[in-house]
């Protein structure tokens, strides 16, 4: 029975992990997908804790990245002791949710609960509802191409696809909430149908891959991804190598006899069937197609937040590589400062704020927050430092290396009768590794990704039966007596409930604050601070919430200063020691600041003494964010309401410097100055 509990909760993450979503929440794709790992991770982990108890020993198979990935686990929880900002390192940066310490630990003990619990049979079963997944997708994806997103017909009822504000039928995302990332997914799925395609043994079953094939392309295709295209490639020269290296036909005329196989021409079929594809819809690479899409007419766009309304770097344009090498200055510019341990683990949004090259300032994004350097590589780097880094490689490395010795070493043994199908997987396996490794120089990795990463070489290790199995007995006085052996099964159930308990509550606290910020943004800041509070109250640990909840507290109170002097001066101080927590908190979180300042200036209205605290605050983040010329026009505003006109012209000239075609910072300077002339 627990056997079959670890099996199919392995099947289904692989399943509705990337097809999981929802509307109801602040962010609508990553941070659903992250609950649902954790969710996963604690009904694995319970069931295998359960299962040693019954086997009266810790079941456990050793891999060749056990100590890799331990000290991979070791760099990043340092980065997190030394991090700017160890509430973001531990739970991760909060519209992205993976890639705090809390998901590394998920990701590893779903590596180990794989590796001990899972043999070659699960392993393409595994597969089987990864590749299920992936076609359901980009079926989803397809369809949206054309005009008719699932998602809108789910969210309004309606057969189109105009429900995003991003022009979902020009670059397609489906559940994964961006382009991008839906290719790489897609691109490390596409290898394994490769696998299935080849080892089919009916008609059936090479129908059915062929097809799943071909829809998972042309869904790739429509992302018009550049950087997983690129990784799709590079992931296709491996396959090909390796599966030349593992042909059964003899070595004296392998690949001769590998390109006119039938299953060569199986493949070849594939590769040509993707040309057309090419041809008639063009691809990220290249601007001709022959077949233009067809293009549904255009219809208002209601406001859903989205993760795919993010910077040109996730949506692409003529400016991104621009951006990009901006970027990967700001990145090494952390790096350089932060060399042993980097500024902290999933902290790159407000490191970069420290060192942001001015001429970003001068781009079409000059306003946009960028939580990752949009290089896996660099923000590992920027992030962790070389300890980070370093352990990083290592982890790649290791796995990378066995892929090759695996495969070499079958080439030398075939004459045995050692099945050749485990090593075939492999080198379908290290290709789509291969195309992960290409596409995160170009972007970074989000949840599916991520269990793909670090479950990938759980199957190879699997299927190959490369595993040293370890048993120890822990704790043996609990099986003097069944009732103790029964306590102890009982207290694993109760903290697998409680913690599964949490979990929801988590994601139910995070729809209750979305609702909040929406009421926020609506000016209804009476039911923004009624949402906030229980949402606060729920997540006591979650900053982000007070920080809003301020807000919420500080409009509310500005609202109610003339029918209730009483309620609203409970509120000014509410707002004033929510904002407080925080930054003593994350005194180093920009966004924070930021939103500290709105507070404060919303409770100058009420008490002139908070205008010199919102000037403070505003020193502080400027401090922190010294090419920022946003936060330098708002103190020259807040300025000018205090009455010290030639201080703010001072601070508008800054800001022009900065920012020579800021606009409204030259218009107010002229104004200004004509309003200080006797």
């Amino acid at each position: 029975m627990l056997d079959k509990v670890i099996s199919y909760s392995f099947y289904l993450l692989f399943f509705l992990t990337p097809l999981f979503w929802s509307s109801q929440n602040y962010e609508l794709f990553e941070y659903n997908k992250m609950i649902l790992v954790y969710g996963f991770t604690i009904i694995i982990v319970g069931a295998w804790l359960l299962k040693i108890i019954n086997q009266k020993s810790l079941s456990l198979n050793r891999t060749p990245l056990d100590i890799p990935l331990l000290l991979f686990l070791g760099a990043n929880i340092l980065s997190t002791i030394f991090s700017m900002d160890r509430h973001t390192s531990i739970w991760g940066y909060y519209s992205r949710s993976n890639g705090g310490l809390l998901s590394l630990i998920s990701y590893l003990l779903l590596y180990w609960a794989f590796v001990s619990n899972m043999d070659f049979k699960k392993v393409k079963t595994t597969l089987k509802y990864g590749l299920a997944s992936g076609f359901v997708i980009s079926i989803w994806a397809i369809l949206e191409h054309f005009g008719v997103s699932p998602s809108c017909i789910l969210l309004r009822g309606e057969f189109n696809a105009s429900c995003w504000i991003q022009d979902v039928q020009a670059r397609v995302f489906a559940t994964l909430g961006q382009p991008n990332w839906l290719a790489a997914y897609l691109a490390m799925l596409i290898f394994p149908a490769f696998y299935f395609l080849l080892n089919s043994t009916s008609k059936n079953e090479r129908i059915t891959y062929y097809i799943s094939l071909i829809t998972m392309y042309l869904a790739f295709t429509f992302t018009y991804s550049r950087g997983p295209t690129l990784g799709l490639i590079g992931g296709m020269v491996i396959f090909i190598i390796g599966y030349i290296f593992c042909h059964p036909e003899g070595k004296a005329r392998r690949i001769l006899r590998f390109f006119v196989s039938l299953r060569m021409t199986g493949l070849a079929g594939i590769l040509i069937s993707f040309l057309v594809i090419n041809i008639l819809f063009g691809s990220a690479l290249t601007s001709f197609r022959l077949v233009s899409k067809f293009a549904a007419p255009a219809r208002p766009a209601i406001a859903l937040p989205t993760a795919s309304v993010g910077t040109q770097l996730e949506n692409g344009g003529t400016e991104s590589g621009q951006i990009r090498f901006i970027v990967w200055k700001g990145a090494l510019e952390i790096f350089k400062n932060n060399p042993l341990f980097g500024s902290g683990l999933e902290t790159f949004a407000y490191s970069y704020y420290q060192y942001r090259p001015v001429e970003h300032n001068l781009t079409s994004e000059w306003d946009f927050l960028y939580n990752k350097a949009h290089n896996e590589y660099l923000n590992y780097l920027a992030t962790t430092g070389l300890v980070g880094f370093g352990t990083y490689m290592i982890v790649i490395g290791t796995f990378a290396l066995w892929c090759i010795k695996s495969i070499l070493r079958y080439y030398d043994i075939k004459g045995t009768k050692i099945s050749q199908y485990p090593y075939i997987l492999v080198s379908i396996l290290l290709a789509s590794y291969i195309s992960y490794l290409i596409y995160n120089f170009f972007l970074f990795s989000v949840v599916i990704i991520a269990v793909f990463f670090y479950l990938f070489p759980a199957l190879a290790f699997a299927a190959t039966d490369s595993l040293s199995p370890l048993r120890l007995t822990l704790f043996p006085f609990i099986y003097r007596r069944k009732i103790y052996t029964n306590i102890a099964k009982g207290f694993v159930v109760l903290v697998t409930l409680y913690l599964l308990y949490c979990v929801t509550q988590i994601w139910f606290a995070d729809t209750l604050f979305a609702k909040g910020q929406k009421a926020l943004e609506a000016g209804n800041p009476g039911r923004a601070y009624n949402l906030l509070v229980t949402a606060s109250d729920i997540n006591k640990g979650e900053l982000f919430y007070k920080s809003e909840l301020s807000l919420a507290a500080a409009q509310a109170a500005g609202a109610l200063a003339e029918s209730d002097a009483t309620l609203s001066a409970a509120l000014k101080d509410e707002a004033a020691s929510q904002i407080n927590q925080v930054l003593t908190q994350s005194p180093k979180n920009v966004s924070y600041l930021r939103t500290a300042v709105r507070t404060y200036f919303e409770l100058a209205a009420l008490d002139p003494k908070y205008l010199e605290k919102t000037v403070q605050t505003l020193d502080t983040a400027i401090k922190l964010a010294l090419t920022d010329p946003k936060l330098y026009y708002n103190k020259a505003l807040v300025l000018e309401v205090m009455g010290k006109k030639n201080e703010a012209i001072k601070v508008l000239s800054e800001t022009i410097k900065l920012k020579p075609n800021y606009l409204e910072a030259v218009v107010q300077l002229q104004q200004a100055t004509a309003s200080a002339k006797p």
